[in-house]
C-alpha cells in the first residue's frame, strides 16, 4: 500500500496507546529518503526527549530537521534542556488554553521549511486539543492548520482516540482530512 502523496491530511483513528497508532505513525512519518524529511511533531503529552528517542530507537539516523511543539501541562516546566538534544531538533513550547499562540507557532515552523525538504507532519492528538478548546473553535484551527499543510505539500496526520469522543465530534472532524486510517 503507497502512503499519502504529498498535500495530503490523514485522520488517524487508534485508542491513544496502542501499538498500531504507534506503527502507523512512524509510517506516516517516513515517506523517503530521511534526509530529505521535515519532520514537525505536534504533542501535548511526550517530552521532545522521548520523542528523539522513540525516533532513534527505529531508524540510524534523525531526518533533516525536525521540530517539535510541546504542548500541554509539560511544556515548559522543567522540561529538556535544548542543549541535551541534537542539533538538527528544535523545540517550541506552547499554551494548551491559547489555540492563536498554537497556531502562530505552527505558522512560524511552516514559513521556515526548505523547498527542498518533504515537510511530514504528526498532530499528537485531537483527542488532547479537544480538553482545551471546543470542537467548534477546534474545527476552525484545524480546517486553517490542514489548508496551511496542503499549501507546502506537507503530508500531514492527526490522531484521536474515537473511545474518547461521541460519533457527532468524529462526524464533525472527519471532513478536515483527505483520508481516514481506523484501527478501532
Amino acid at each position: 500500500m503507497a502512503g499519502p502523496r504529498p498535500g495530503t491530511n490523514v485522520l488517524v483513528l487508534a485508542p491513544s496507546l496502542s501499538d498500531a497508532k504507534r506503527t502507523t505513525c512512524l509510517s506516516l512519518l517516513t515517506p523517503g529518503d530521511l534526509q530529505q524529511l521535515d519532520v514537525l511533531r505536534i504533542t501535548y503529552s511526550a517530552s521532545p526527549r522521548e520523542l528523539v528517542d522513540e525516533w532513534q530507537a527505529e531508524y540510524d539516523e534523525l531526518p533533516g530537521r525536525m521540530g517539535i511543539i510541546n504542548v500541554g501541562d509539560q511544556a515548559g516546566l522543567g522540561g529538556t534542556d535544548d542543549a541535551e538534544l541534537p542539533d538538527r531538533v528544535f523545540v517550541t513550547d506552547a499554551n494548551p488554553n491559547d489555540i492563536t499562540g498554537l497556531g502562530m507557532r505552527l505558522n512560524n515552523y511552516l514559513n521556515d521549511v526548505s523547498d527542498e525538504s518533504q515537510l511530514v507532519v504528526c498532530f499528537d492528538s485531537l483527542t488532547e486539543l479537544l480538553q482545551f478548546a471546543d470542537v467548534q473553535s477546534a474545527f476552525k484551527f484545524l480546517h486553517m492548520f490542514a489548508g496551511q499543510l496542503r499549501q507546502v505539500d506537507a503530508i500531514g496526520h492527526f490522531h484521536l482516540d474515537p473511545g474518547a469522543h461521541d460519533t457527532q465530534v468524529i462526524s464533525r472532524l472527519k471532513p478536515l482530512f483527505d483520508d481516514a486510517i481506523d484501527h478501532t
